[in-house]
């Protein structure tokens, strides 16, 4: 055989603007396959989501097309990579088959992922396989953004990491990095669909019949989707640069647009940042932010862009600090002691608060795997400040639901919302439900929607604490909000 290389997909889902993928490639003379190992025993994890994973095996299929189309191949695999690598190299010796010569894949940043790669990396060095990482989902990387690079000192605050951030951007690396995309666009547009751009498939590999693997996509869709409770939308690099480009159109408005739940204000595309079927440079290219900076004007591109820098932040602060993903960022806030009332977080899991639009956000979320940024913010206030629960239970239930599930935003947006975490809210700003309520859904539209039950109740009784709303048999508050707030700061307050 002539030389051949793998490229370990993980959350890299896509062919265009991946750097490994085009570095084995191009080692290879197109000679690259495609591998994603798979462990069963993850569907036993007490956070794995059915409806998540029904998705990322939707954009698992959508880049195994993708790559066949363009003469290549993607195996997936029930197969810890600890245990798929050397079975593979012992195949390759017993067969007297050229081992492959390289073995590739995009980093990863959360603590299980790093350990994990680092004994990746060295079993195949110990194996004589050569191997290279790349960036790729985050524009820098933890590493990168430094508040001091000689001894290490990372940011524990967003606006300054962001200047730097910004200041990073606007330098020769960081335009290379966004104009290194361009050819995404191209891509999805069909102009750069080479049939033959790859130039090997997994049988002339495994075309004996004791090759040691699989395919295992269809069991995992077979066993999954008995446990699927939403529609799943379309995955995919093309679905997701159809919505990228849906957005840019409202991109200028998004600033005004953004808090308000009923109307299409946001972007829509973390659940394909998420899965890699789409990057953060990618975005920024077609969105043309390339050129903005800190100190501009407000507006809905900057803004937009300033979210991002949002998401790259907390993946610093997981990176730096892998144990925020177990227990509170502030040490002062790690023995709060939650009350942990089962039957209000039932009632909170459910839609059955008496909250209207905390009972939304969670029906929404039940119904879709999907909750608008800013009800997710009152639900999580709601959570740990109103009905007194550890942070860490609506982090797990958010994670079990959530279609765009990602440990690092997730765990850092609920430890702002719990004021535990990096540059928090202040414990002592606490959301009211009927303000915000008021506030960001003045006529109920998106209550509405999701409350069947108040779809005929005047607007007047949706943000009115003391409204009556049992004609329209709604249940009455669990809590009082005042009393709650009151009781949250004695909480936070002791040492």
């Amino acid at each position: 055989m002539a030389p051949w290389g793998i490229h370990w997909f993980r959350r890299d889902l896509r062919i265009v603007g991946n750097t490994a993928l085009r570095e084995n490639w191009q080692q290879t003379k197109g000679r690259t396959l495609g591998l994603f190992c798979f462990d069963s025993k993850f569907l036993g994890r007490s956070d794995f989501s059915s409806n998540r994973f029904a998705f990322f095996l939707k954009t698992l299929k959508a880049l195994q097309k993708d790559l066949r189309e363009r003469g290549g191949d993607l195996l997936v695999i029930d197969k810890l990579p600890q245990k798929a690598f050397p079975q593979l190299l012992s195949y390759c010796q017993k067969k007297q088959l050229l081992p492959p010569s390289i073995i590739t894949w995009s980093r990863d940043y959360e603590p299980f992922a790093r350990d994990r790669d680092a004994e990746i990396e060295k079993l195949l060095k110990e194996n004589g396989v050569f191997t290279k990482t790349n960036r790729d989902h985050l524009l820098f990387e933890p590493h990168e953004i430094l508040k001091n690079e000689k001894r290490g000192e990372f940011y524990q605050i967003y606006s300054p990491f962001a200047r730097r951030w910004f200041e990073a951007l606007s330098r020769d690396e960081g335009q290379l990095r966004i104009a290194s995309q361009k050819g995404a666009k191209s891509y999805f547009e069909g102009n750069r669909r080479d049939p033959n751009l790859f130039k090997l498939r997994w049988q002339a590999i495994s075309k004996t019949q004791d090759f040691p693997w699989q395919d295992a996509m269809e069991s995992f869709e077979q066993i999954n989707s008995k446990q699927v409770t939403i529609p799943i939308p379309e995955a995919g690099f093309h679905r997701a640069y159809e919505q990228l480009l849906l957005f840019k159109s409202d991109l200028q408005s998004y600033k005004e647009r953004r808090d308000f739940p009923s109307v299409s204000g946001t972007s829509r595309l973390a659940q394909f940042l998420k899965n890699g079927s789409l990057t953060v440079p990618q975005i920024i290219y077609e969105l043309k932010l390339k050129d903005l900076h800190w100190t501009s004007t407000s507006h809905g591109p900057l803004q937009f862009l300033k979210e991002l820098v949002w998401r790259e932040f907390y993946y610093s602060i997981l990176f730096h600090r892998p144990d925020v993903e177990v227990q509170s960022f502030l040490p002062h806030y790690r023995n709060i002691e939650w009350e942990n009332n089962e039957d209000f977080f039932e009632r909170w899991k459910e839609g059955t608060t008496g909250f209207p639009i905390v009972d939304a956000g969670m029906r929404e979320l039940r119904q879709t795997g999907w909750m608008h940024n800013r009800v997710r913010m009152i639900v999580a206030s709601f959570l740990t400040k109103d009905l007194l629960i550890d942070w860490r239970w609506g982090e797990h239930h958010f994670m079990k639901e959530l279609l765009d599930g990602d440990l690092a935003p997730n765990n850092g947006g609920w430890q702002w919302a719990a004021s535990t975490g990096c540059d928090p809210q202040p414990y002592f700003r606490i959301f009211n439900p009927w303000l915000q309520g008021a506030k960001f859904d003045p006529d109920g539209a998106y209550i509405k929607t999701f409350v069947s039950e108040l779809r005929e109740a005047p607007t007047k009784v949706l943000h009115n604490p003391e409204g009556d709303r049992k004609p329209w048999k709604y249940p009455d508050p669990i809590v009082n909000h005042r009393a709650q707030s009151a009781k949250a700061l004695l909480l936070y307050r002791r040492p």
